[in-house]
C-alpha cells in the first residue's frame, strides 16, 4: 500500500472479492450479520478468478483447518480452498493512519471510536515516542488525541507502546519507561486524560494491560471508581518471572499480585523460560489470561482470584512456537482460544479450551490456502465461536528469496466451536502492492514484537493493526529493500463476530 499525499485523512481500500463459479453456498449462520459496502472513497478488488497475476492466497478463501494432533509434520500442511458463492467472501477494508507504528494495538469503544497507538522515532532526539490517534467516521480521518497539557505531549518517550480500550469507555495509554510504565486514562475519548504512573517492583519490560470484572475467586477484590466498575491490571517481562499488578481505582494506584504468572526459570517446563510474554485478556467472570512462549511452546497462565495465584497450562506440546508472542481471546460464553506460528514450518495454529484454560484442543494450522509462512498472529472474540485472527503472511515457499512479497491477512470464523469448523479469509492490501519484502521473522523490518485485533462493541466488527514497511520503490522494484514503518487500520466489514442490540 502506497503512502497517502495526505496524511491527516486515512485512505481506505476495500478487497470485495468475488469467485464466478457459483460454488458452494456456506451456511447462512456461518455469514449472519448485516451486507457491507465498501464507502465511496474505496477501490474494490478485482475478482480473484478474474486476476491473472494473484497467487493462491492472495485474495478470498474459505477453507477447513488442518488438525495436526501429533508431532509437527516434516512437511508443512496445508489447506484446501473450498468454493465461495458470489457475495460470500470476507471483506475488508484498509485505512492509513497516516503516522509510522511500531507494535501498534488498537482498539474501539461502544461509539464507534477507534483508537490506535502509533509509535515511532519522532521524539526528542530521535527518540521513541507514541502517539494516540482516534477516529470517529470508521478510519476515513484520523485526529490526534496522545495525552497533553497545554498542547506539549505527557508521554515524551516509550520503550513500549500500547493501548487498551475497554467497552465501558475508558481508554488507557500506557508507555514503558523501564522501572515502569507512564499510564494515562481517558474517559471522554481522549479529549481529557489523568496520567499517573505504575511498576511492579525490579525490571519491567513488554507492558501489557486488560480490565475485568471482580473475580469469582476473590470476593473480597472490588473496585472503588464508580465511574469504572472493574479491576485494572498491568503485567511485564522481568526476565526473572511475568509479573503482575493490579489496580482497584480504575488506574490511578497499582499493587503487586502475591505471585507472578510465570516463573523465569520453570523446571517442570525446560529450564530457562525467561519472562517474555503476549497479551492480558479477561472473561467475564474475572478470571485473567496470560499467554506465553514458554521453553518454546504455547502455554497459558490463568488466575481466578485477581492474580494471587495462578495455573499454568502448557496448551501444546507437539507443535512448538517460533517467538516470544502467542496471543489469547475469550468469547462471551468463556471459551478461550490461543494462537501461535510454529517453530519449523512458521505457520498459524489455533487451538481452544471449553473449560476456561484447564484443557485445551489439539492443535489446528489454520493458514488460508496457498500461504506458506506468516509472523505475528493474534486473535480476539466476539460471540461464541465467532473469532477474528490477523498475521502477516506470504505464498511464497522459499525464505531465501529477498523479494517475496507480504500482505496483511484477517481470517473469520463464526462456527469455530464445531468439529470442522469454516474460515474466510482475505489480504487488505492489492497483491501487487505488498506491506513487506522478503524475510519476515523476528520485528520483520519495522513492525517490531506484535500486532493487534479486537473487536468493536460498537457494531461487532473486528479491527485489526497492522504495518506496511513497503510503502515506496519496493512497491514496484522487489529487490528495493523496506523503506517505511505506516501504521495501518482494517476492518471486518461483513462478518461481526458480537450481536449488537441497540
Amino acid at each position: 500500500m502506497r503512502t497517502p499525499s495526505s496524511a491527516s485523512a486515512g485512505t481506505a481500500r476495500a478487497r470485495r472479492a468475488r469467485l464466478a463459479a457459483p460454488g458452494l453456498l456456506l451456511a447462512a449462520a456461518l455469514l449472519a450479520g448485516p451486507s457491507a459496502t465498501a464507502s465511496n472513497n474505496a477501490t474494490t478488488a478485482q475478482s480473484a478468478s478474474q486476476s491473472a497475476a494473484a497467487a493462491v492466497g492472495d485474495g478470498p478463501a474459505a477453507y477447513h483447518g488442518t488438525v495436526v494432533s501429533g508431532d509437527n509434520p516434516g512437511q508443512a500442511p496445508q489447506n484446501t480452498a473450498l468454493q465461495l458463492s458470489n457475495g460470500d467472501a470476507l471483506v475488508l477494508q484498509a485505512h492509513d493512519v497516516g503516522h509510522d507504528a511500531a507494535e501498534p494495538t488498537i482498539g474501539a469503544d461502544a461509539s464507534g471510536a477507534v483508537f490506535y497507538a502509533a509509535a515511532a522515532f519522532d521524539g526528542i532526539g530521535g527518540t521513541a515516542k507514541t502517539t494516540v490517534f482516534r477516529s470517529t467516521d470508521s478510519g476515513q480521518t484520523w485526529q490526534k488525541v496522545s495525552p497533553s497539557i497545554a498542547d506539549t505531549e505527557e508521554h515524551q518517550a516509550t520503550l513500549d507502546p500500547y493501548i487498551d480500550v475497554d467497552p465501558v469507555g475508558r481508554v488507557f495509554d500506557v508507555d514503558l519507561l523501564l522501572a515502569g510504565s507512564h499510564l494515562s486514562f481517558s474517559d471522554d475519548q481522549g479529549r481529557s486524560w489523568t496520567t499517573t504512573a505504575l511498576t511492579v517492583a525490579g525490571v519491567n519490560d513488554h507492558q501489557t494491560l486488560a480490565a475485568g470484572p471482580p473475580p469469582a475467586g476473590n470476593p473480597a477484590l472490588q473496585p472503588v471508581d464508580p465511574r469504572f466498575p472493574k479491576i485494572v491490571y498491568y503485567c511485564v517481562n522481568q526476565a526473572s518471572d511475568s509479573g503482575c499488578a493490579r489496580s482497584l481505582d480504575g488506574g490511578r494506584t497499582f499493587a503487586q499480585t502475591a505471585t507472578p504468572a510465570f516463573l523465569g526459570v520453570d523446571p517442570a517446563a525446560g529450564g530457562v523460560c525467561g519472562g517474555l510474554h503476549g497479551q492480558l485478556v479477561a472473561d467475564a467472570d474475572g478470571r485473567i489470561f496470560l499467554p506465553k512462549d514458554h521453553c518454546g511452546f504455547p502455554w497459558t497462565a490463568v488466575s481466578d482470584n485477581g492474580g494471587d495465584t495462578w495455573t499454568r497450562v502448557q496448551v501444546s506440546d507437539k507443535i512448538g512456537e517460533a517467538d516470544v508472542d502467542p496471543a489469547v481471546a475469550v468469547d462471551s460464553a468463556g471459551n478461550v482460544y490461543e494462537v501461535w506460528w510454529d517453530d519449523e514450518h512458521h505457520l498459524p495454529y489455533l487451538s481452544l479450551s471449553r473449560d476456561h484454560g484447564r484443557t485445551w484442543s489439539a492443535p489446528r494450522m489454520i493458514a488460508p490456502p496457498g500461504v506458506h509462512e506468516v509472523n505475528f498472529p493474534t486473535v480476539t472474540a466476539g460471540d461464541p465461536g465467532r473469532i477474528a485472527i490477523t498475521f502477516p503472511g506470504t505464498t511464497v515457499d522459499n525464505r531465501s528469496d529477498p523479494t517475496r512479497p507480504w500482505s496483511s491477512y484477517v481470517v473469520v470464523s463464526s462456527n469455530a466451536l464445531d468439529t470442522d469448523p469454516v474460515f474466510l479469509s482475505n489480504i487488505a492490501n492489492s497483491p501487487d502492492d505488498p506491506v513487506h519484502r522478503g524475510e519476515c521473522t523476528g520485528r520483520c523490518a519495522g513492525m517490531f514484537d506484535f500486532l493487534d485485533i479486537q473487536v468493536s462493541p460498537a457494531d461487532g466488527t473486528a479491527w485489526a493493526s497492522a504495518v506496511d514497511t513497503c510503502t515506496g520503490d519496493c512497491v514496484t522494484n522487489p529487490s528495493a529493500p523496506a523503506d517505511s514503518a505506516r501504521g495501518i487500520a482494517i476492518q471486518a466489514l461483513n462478518v461481526p463476530l458480537r450481536t449488537v442490540t441497540r
